[in-house]
């Protein structure tokens, strides 16, 4: 979970930092700008939530909708298998943590 949190953060803080790749991705993509920052609000504060057992599960399950959009995003664009990958595998560890954590989501209650 604490590597996850450190990949969604970073990426989470590149976004909302602007950094030129991620404004080119966005706009690759087609999206409006004001996307990229509501992306990177999303990542820093689920990949922080990732680091506490009670918010791991929902963390996850938010980020997994994100990492489904991203890869879907790269496949829409063009960008085959392999640009899309590192969000499936994300999206596999994400899997992972929201099942291992799935007794703390509000409806397993």
């Amino acid at each position: 979970r604490v590597l996850l949190a450190a990949v969604f953060v970073l990426a989470g803080g590149m976004k909302l930092a602007a950094v030129e790749f991620e404004v080119q991705g966005f706009a690759q993509f087609g999206y409006a700008p004001w996307f990229m920052y509501a992306i990177g609000v999303l990542e820093l504060g689920a990949g922080s939530a990732l680091l506490f057992r009670r918010s791991a599960a929902p963390a996850a399950l938010v980020l997994g909708v994100v990492m489904v959009g991203a890869a879907a995003s790269h496949l829409r664009a063009g960008d085959g298998v392999l640009l899309a990958l590192p969000a499936l595998v994300l999206l596999a560890l994400l899997a992972i943590v929201g099942a291992a954590r799935r007794d703390d989501l509000p409806a397993a209650r």
